[in-house]
């Protein structure tokens, strides 16, 4: 999509027809493909340590409706993104910058997230969490770290992908 549009100038409404997706699909994947072209590469990665104390630090803040703790954990870019695949209340949109996350989690604690419990599991090869009520699989949390910051929260509440994810805790 990326080297389509910059390499050799196609326009939206042809990769559309190359990529066999529609034209707003492709407009949305180029614009989040210059994003990530844009981003700065960390240096490092944070040590499994670091990570697992930042992923509880996060945890405990939100619980407790720690605004402040909650602010020095994320960085001022912090993206949130949710997949709810329109069968459970899930934020739509992406929600980008420091304080419209803070509000986010806050908010979603208090509505959403009362009374489940959390446990530090493994999401796409670093420390994440899974949010139970009771034996049901409520959600799954992946985090992308910069710098010692919380750059990306990703959150699937969707059943349907929640239920492969059961399953591959269970093999754990």
């Amino acid at each position: 999509m990326y080297v389509l549009r910059e390499a050799f100038g196609y326009g939206h409404r042809e990769i559309a027809g190359v990529l066999d997706l529609s034209e707003s699909n492709c407009r949305q994947l180029y614009r989040r493909a210059v994003r990530r072209v844009g981003e700065p590469q960390a240096r490092f990665e944070a040590p499994p340590e670091r990570r697992e104390e930042l992923v509880a630090s996060f945890v405990a803040a939100a619980r407790d409706g720690d605004l402040a703790g909650l602010e020095k954990l994320l960085a001022a870019d912090v993206t949130w993104s949710s997949d709810g695949g329109g069968k459970v209340r899930a934020a739509r949109r992406p929600v980008e910058g420091r304080e419209k996350v803070v509000r986010l989690v806050v908010g979603g604690v208090e509505r959403f997230a009362a009374g489940l419990d959390y446990t530090a599991v493994e999401v796409n090869g670093a420390t994440g969490l899974a949010a139970w009520a009771g034996d049901t699989l409520a959600g799954v949390v992946a985090f992308d770290l910069r710098e010692g910051l919380i750059t990306q929260v990703r959150v699937v509440v969707n059943p349907d992908k929640l239920g492969f994810v059961r399953r591959q805790l269970a093999r754990s």
